[in-house]
C-alpha cells in the first residue's frame, strides 16, 4: 500500500500561503470516511466530482472544507472521520505554491498512547489551529444550506460565525471563551435557584461573559453591514437581531435568570432575517423573507447570503476564496443555476453531483471542465 505521507512532499520552508491566486493541485485522504487511500488532481478552475450518491463526494468536499478552517460541518465528532476499525485518518493537500497542508485525525489513543485528536501540519512542521487555519478559505454551499432562512436562529448563528472565526483568531478566541463562560454560568444559576451557592458567584462570569459578548456583537454586526454593498439580482437586505448585553442588561435580566435557571440575554440569542423590497424593486415597502417569501425567493435569498460570504472573505483576506459545490445544482432552478456558475469564474471551485441532467447542464456552459469521475 502506499504510504499517503509520501503521496505529498514538499521541500520548501514553512512560511503562510499569501498569493491570491494559490490553488489546491493535490489531495489525498487516507482512511478519512470511507476511504482507504485516494488521491486527487486538481485544476485551478472548475473541478466536477461525478458518481453515485453514497460513493464519497461529500467526503471530498468535507476533507478541503476541513483544511481551509480546521472544522467539519458535518461530524459532531473527530473520530467520526477516521474510517472504521483504523486508529488514524490523514488529509494532505499540495497547493501550486508547493505548500503542503496536513491534518491527522484519530479517536485520542494511537499505538495505545493518549494524543490530541486533532494535529494540524504545515511543510512538516507542526502548527496550532490558529497559525494553519486561513492558509486559504473557502466557502461551501449545500442543500443543507437551503434551510438557512426559514430554519432555526442557531443555523445563521453559526453563518455568521463561521466566516468571522477564520478570519479574525481574536472573535474564534471570544466566541469559544463565551461558550465555556455560559455554560459556568448556567450552572451557577441553577444553583443559585436551588439556594446552593450565594449570586455573588456569578460576578466574574458576569463580566467574561459581557466583555467577550460585546465583542461578538460588534464584529457580527460589521459582518451584515457589508452585505449591503453586494450586488444582486433581487434587492435583499438584512437586519441584525441582536440579544445586546451589557453589565446594565445582565443586572436587569438577573432575577429573572435566577429564577428559571439560565441566561437570558447575549449572542447566544442573536438572530438575523432577510428582508426583499416589495416586488423585488428598489422601494420603501420590504418584507421578511422567512414569513412571506416563497419558496422560490427563500432559496435566491440564501444564494444571496452565500454571495455575501464569499465577497466578504475575499475582500477582507486580499484572497481569492475557493468554492465547494456540494450537490446543490440539482437543487435550484434555472435562473439559480445560472448565478451559481456566474460564481465560478476567476477561482477554483470544487463541484458534485449524481444528476446526469445537472452535469449535462455544467459542460454546457463552462467550456473547460476537470472531470473526476469516482464510480
Amino acid at each position: 500500500m502506499i504510504d499517503s505521507a509520501k503521496v505529498l512532499t514538499s521541500e520548501r520552508g514553512c512560511s503562510r500561503i499569501k498569493s491570491i491566486y494559490m490553488f489546491l493541485q493535490k489531495i489525498a485522504l487516507q482512511n478519512f470516511r470511507n476511504y482507504t487511500l485516494s488521491v486527487f488532481d486538481l485544476e485551478p478552475g472548475v473541478n466536477l466530482l461525478v458518481g453515485p450518491n453514497a460513493i464519497g463526494k461529500t467526503s471530498v468536499v468535507e476533507a478541503i472544507h476541513l483544511l481551509s478552517t480546521g472544522e467539519s460541518f458535518r461530524a459532531n465528532k473527530i473520530g467520526e472521520m477516521v474510517r472504521f476499525d483504523q486508529e488514524l485518518a490523514r488529509i494532505k493537500a499540495k497547493s501550486d505554491d508547493d505548500e503542503t497542508l496536513e491534518i491527522l485525525l484519530n479517536h485520542g489513543v494511537v499505538v495505545g498512547k493518549r494524543t490530541k485528536k486533532r494535529h494540524f501540519i504545515l511543510n512538516g512542521a507542526k502548527k496550532r489551529k490558529k497559525d494553519f487555519v486561513g492558509l486559504f478559505y473557502s466557502v461551501v454551499f449545500r442543500p443543507e444550506d437551503m434551510r438557512l432562512i426559514e430554519g432555526s436562529k442557531s443555523r445563521r448563528r453559526k453563518f455568521m460565525d463561521e466566516s468571522l472565526s477564520i478570519l479574525d483568531w481574536r472573535y474564534a478566541r471570544s466566541l469559544k471563551m463565551y461558550e465555556e463562560a455560559l455554560l459556568k454560568r448556567n450552572k451557577l444559576l441553577w444553583q443559585i435557584k436551588e439556594g446552593f451557592v450565594p449570586e455573588t458567584t456569578l460576578k466574574y462570569w458576569n463580566l467574561t461573559i459581557v466583555k467577550h459578548g460585546t465583542y461578538l456583537q460588534e464584529k457580527r454586526q460589521s459582518f451584515l453591514d457589508f452585505f449591503a454593498r453586494v450586488e444582486f439580482p433581487l434587492d435583499f437586505a438584512v437586519e441584525y437581531q441582536p440579544s445586546i448585553i451589557s453589565n446594565e442588561r445582565i443586572d436587569q435580566y438577573q432575577p429573572k435568570a435566577i429564577m428559571v435557571g439560565r441566561s437570558l440575554i447575549g449572542p447566544h440569542k442573536d438572530d438575523f432575517i432577510v428582508k426583499l423590497a416589495n416586488g423585488g424593486k428598489k422601494t420603501n415597502a420590504s418584507f421578511d423573507v422567512a414569513i412571506y417569501g416563497s419558496r422560490g425567493q427563500q432559496r435566491m435569498a440564501v444564494l444571496w447570503l452565500k454571495t455575501c460570504q464569499l465577497q466578504y472573505l475575499e475582500e477582507k483576506s486580499e484572497q481569492k476564496v475557493l468554492l465547494l459545490l456540494d450537490d446543490i445544482l440539482s437543487e435550484l432552478d434555472s435562473a439559480m443555476k445560472e448565478k451559481v456558475l456566474t460564481l465560478l469564474e476567476g477561482r477554483q471551485s470544487i463541484i458534485t453531483s449524481a444528476d446526469d441532467g445537472a452535469i449535462v447542464e455544467i459542460k454546457k456552459h463552462l467550456k473547460k471542465i476537470n472531470l473526476i469521475d469516482l464510480d
